[in-house]
């Protein structure tokens, strides 16, 4: 019987990626990371019982984090230099970053960044994690901007496809260790699918079939059919 650990563990399995043109899974992570934030930060809202800022329209509302504002004077790390020349290099180009979102809870507002990576032929979740960290800096920041309005930041939310437990408290001990405990946390988008499979929650569903109703058309077009 295929369980839906089975099911999330084979979904970006090399034996669909066989042929050059699939390369890496390149199809499939491809498709996904069109639609998976949609899944993620409706469970996160449910689970966390929180709020995603959404404009009127319901597009989400993405904060911004100004590299002008980011201080490192409070902060004692080993790849500081790293992370301040980073923030240096920024500043000669676009002086902001945008994440994925903002959560509010009970007046607190929480930062989420998603990645989907769910192949890593280089070095790893650990490593890939890590150097993503030291070179786009918006962990270090204390404020963003949302609206014209400047915010405290209370947290931070990282989406990641997968990464071992032991390896994902290890980088996340290492992070608060700097910022702040507890204002870190890595969510593994594996994980959410599996829930979501297992619980086949209304809201998931409709966005699965929305999705596959929009793909459906589009290849039904490319065969020249209606």
């Amino acid at each position: 019987m295929t369980t839906a650990n089975d099911i999330v563990n084979d979904i970006f399995s090399a034996k669909y990626n066989s042929r050059p043109e699939s390369k890496y899974g390149s199809t499939r992570s491809t498709l996904f990371g069109k639609f998976y934030e949609r899944v993620l930060s409706r469970w996160l809202e449910e689970s966390k019982e929180c709020s995603l800022r959404r404009w009127p329209n319901k597009a989400v509302h993405k904060p911004r984090i100004y590299w002008s504002k980011i201080s490192l004077d409070s902060f004692d790390f080993s790849a500081q230099e790293e992370v301040r020349r980073q923030i240096d290099k920024s500043k000669e180009g676009r002086n902001y970053c945008t994440p994925d979102g903002v959560f509010e809870k009970n007046t607190r507002f929480y930062l989420w960044e998603a990645k989907n990576w769910p192949l890593y032929p280089e070095k790893g979740p650990k490593t890939q994690i890590w150097n993503y960290l030291i070179t786009n800096p918006w962990v270090f920041s204390k404020k963003f901007e949302l609206g014209g309005h400047e915010e405290e930041i209370s947290g931070f939310w990282f989406s990641y496809w997968w990464i071992e437990e032991h390896d994902k408290k290890k980088i996340e001990k290492m992070v608060n260790s700097i910022i702040g405990e507890g204002k870190f946390e890595i969510i593994c988008t594996k994980e959410i699918l599996r829930d979501c499979i297992v619980n086949q929650y209304n809201w998931y569903i409709e966005i699965i079939k929305q999705e596959k109703a929009n793909v459906d058309s589009f290849f039904k077009q490319l065969l020249g059919e209606k």
